[in-house]
């Protein structure tokens, strides 16, 4: 009996042990991974059902979201079609089906039909409909696009096979660009000499896994200059087991020099890039293998830093244009020159190389910098070079406050003297800086002459002391060259400077000041007049194109906007957008409307939903007042005065 019950409980335990061992083989009782199974990158070919059109190179990421479940993603698609004997093709930036359920087993796997809706900024609505296989490490899948309106389906298939098991959607485009300095180059077809491209080709990042190729030569008989032009617009990437390849393009070269077709392919592996070329003309078929090594063509100082004492605020870089750029740190007031010998820290763009003067800058060199200082950037290329202007400033408290009975200081347009003009001073500017450059082009333009009065004026009518006086200016509305001379022009104070931009004359006014605490209101005194008849501009960006509006009648605008910035020397909100910009985090906005005496206003600050003031962050405050509600759409009644005194805001 004894032995019986031993063997029982041998005979228990060991089928407890084998249901264990089975278990983890399951994954813990969960059945087969179906999501990790077939997790992964595929390569394949995209195509229209019932087309002719060239199917498109596509990738697909699965990512497993659990035992039976997984995302699905494709981007930067190209559906090609024929329409009406032409090709074109449908682009899509991404598809992501977030939720596709698995089943099946290890041998064939099925991915359920899911659908998801996205808008298309050309097609309007769409609804995109998926399922598919994967069997033996291919997959296949079945496609329904619809469009809304006009109502239409596209039928779309994937044929593909694996290449990873990891999930690859890097951004290859963004990593090739760059200079590729001419290694070698073979022609076989004909007998011409390899002279071009002589030093390299440039490939410019367009978007995700998407490159053009600035245009360049290539040798190819033809008179004297035996050469064509090449010049690849786009070409899509894909990634390979062997490198990241560009997608075969097939195009017509026409120009004077006669009709001609290009085939065109290549890869990029291990910083080299190969590029296949056939061109054919009536007379010749010439091929191409043109190897490069990659160069970087960046050129940025994308870090600088000073360690020391005086320095209030670490070095704020501005955006380059024209291949120039700003740098200001910010030290303590009253900082002598001898301490301003100071030893800046760099970080520059891979390969770039940084000159101080014409040398190569030593690193731990001290630098003078109680005077302007500039250093170049020059890329790995050698194409390209950015020189940078570095200054110091002062972080000062501004006090967000102003009764306007300071010395305003006289300015002259041009410093020829012939057109003056008044601003506040302390901080706070006018758009009489914008009524001077109109004023300017009065000799050929006859819109605003010189005489005329500014949109802002010293007054003596105030609450107290001084106060500005604001008015909406008619000055004519004509178009010149670049710019644009509006019918309305409204007077605005504001805090902040102005530095006129002839393209876009909105952005010549920079609203706002580093704020450092959080601000709870916005007070002073004011008083309107509105003018008899309003204009209203359809589009600001013609500023000149005016239409009479009987229906509305002016009011005034006063403003106190609280804004983040990345930094404080380059960041501005400005006329475009100081009540639309999201950057915005708090407004206090003034009722105002016409009012013969001088009447008080208090308004509280609105913070923006899911927005508050963080001491980690860095901040400007701005306050403007418009004689205009609409000035800023060059909108408004000639006429129009505001008066505007005792501005403050409390924190």
């Amino acid at each position: 009996m004894k032995k019986n019950l031993l063997f029982l409980l041998m005979l228990i335990c060991s089928m407890s042990l084998f249901t264990a061992c089975n278990d983890d083989d399951d994954n813990g009782g969960e059945g087969p991974q179906l999501g990790k199974d077939i997790a992964g990158t595929y390569n394949g070919e995209l195509s229209v059902v019932s087309s002719e059109a060239k199917a498109s190179r596509q990738q697909v990421f699965i990512t497993p979201n659990g035992a039976n479940d997984v995302t699905l993603e494709l981007k930067n698609i190209s559906i090609n079609m024929i329409v009406d004997d032409n090709p074109t093709s449908i682009e899509i930036d991404d598809i992501q089906f977030p939720n596709v359920a698995v089943e099946g087993d290890n041998t064939l796997v099925q991915l359920k039909e899911s659908k998801i809706a996205l808008s298309h900024p050309s097609l309007g609505e769409l609804e995109v409909t998926a399922a598919g296989t994967v069997q033996s490490q291919k997959l296949d899948l079945n496609f329904s696009v619809k469009v809304k309106d006009p109502a239409e389906s596209i039928n779309v298939v994937f044929a593909g096979e694996k290449l990873s098991s990891e999930v690859d959607i890097k951004d290859y485009a963004q990593e090739v660009a760059g200079w590729y300095a001419r290694k070698e180059l073979t022609i076989t077809g004909i007998e011409i000499e390899a002279k071009w491209p002589t030093d390299g080709i440039e490939v410019v990042y367009n978007k995700y896994n998407q490159i053009s190729i600035k245009p360049f030569y290539i040798s190819f008989p033809w008179g004297t200059n035996d050469t064509r032009q090449i010049d690849i617009k786009s070409a899509r990437l894909i990634n390979t087991a062997t490198g990241v390849e560009i997608e075969e393009i097939h195009q017509a070269l026409t120009d004077k020099r006669g009709d001609a077709t290009l085939d065109f392919s290549g890869k990029f592996e291990n910083g080299v890039l190969t590029l296949n070329m056939t061109i054919t003309n009536e007379e010749n078929t010439a091929h191409y293998v043109f190897t490069a090594d990659q160069k970087k063509t960046g050129a940025a100082i994308e870090k600088m830093i000073i360690n020391s004492d005086v320095v209030t605020l670490q070095p704020e870089i501005g955006e380059v244009s024209s291949n120039k750029a700003n740098i200001v740190f910010y030290i303590k007031e009253g900082t002598s020159a001898e301490k301003l010998s100071l030893v800046p820290e760099f970080e520059v763009s891979s390969g770039a190389t940084l000159y101080y003067g014409d040398a190569v800058y030593e690193k731990g060199t001290a630098i003078d910098f109680s005077k302007e200082q500039k250093f170049k950037v020059t890329a790995e290329s050698g194409k390209t070079t950015v020189t940078y202007t570095v200054n110091t400033a002062v972080m000062d408290d501004f006090s967000f406050k102003t009764n306007f009975d300071g010395e305003w200081e006289q300015k002259s347009y041009n410093n020829e003297g012939k057109i003056v003009f008044n601003e506040p001073g302390e901080g706070w500017a006018t758009s009489n800086g914008g009524v001077a450059y109109i004023k300017g082009m009065h000799g050929f333009l006859q819109c605003y002459a010189p005489d005329k009065p500014n949109a802002v004026t010293i007054s003596n009518e105030s609450k107290s002391g001084k106060a500005a006086r604001l008015e909406t200016l008619d000055t004519t509305g004509k178009f010149a060259f670049i710019t644009s001379v509006p019918k309305v022009t409204s007077g605005s104070v504001f805090s902040g400077v102005f530095v006129v931009d002839p393209v876009n004359t909105l952005r010549s006014t920079k609203f706002g000041y580093p704020c450092f605490k959080k601000p709870v209101a916005f007070k002073g005194s004011y008083k309107f007049t509105a003018g008899e008849t309003y204009y209203t501009c359809p589009d600001p960006s013609k500023a000149h194109i005016f239409e009479k509006d009987d229906t509305k009648k002016d009011l005034p605008a006063m403003n106190a906007v609280l804004y983040e910035v990345n930094n404080y020397a380059f960041d501005f909100l400005d006329g475009t957008n100081l009540l639309t910009s999201d950057k915005i985090v708090a407004i206090a906005s003034v009722d105002g409307k016409e009012q013969t005496e001088y009447t008080n206003f208090d308004v509280k600050f609105t913070f923006k939903e899911g927005k508050s003031f963080d001491t980690t962050k860095k901040y400007k405050l701005a306050i403007v007042c418009s004689s205009s509600k609409d000035g800023d759409k060059f909108s408004g009644a000639p006429g129009s005065v505001l008066y505007v005194d005792d501005l403050e805001v409390t924190f």
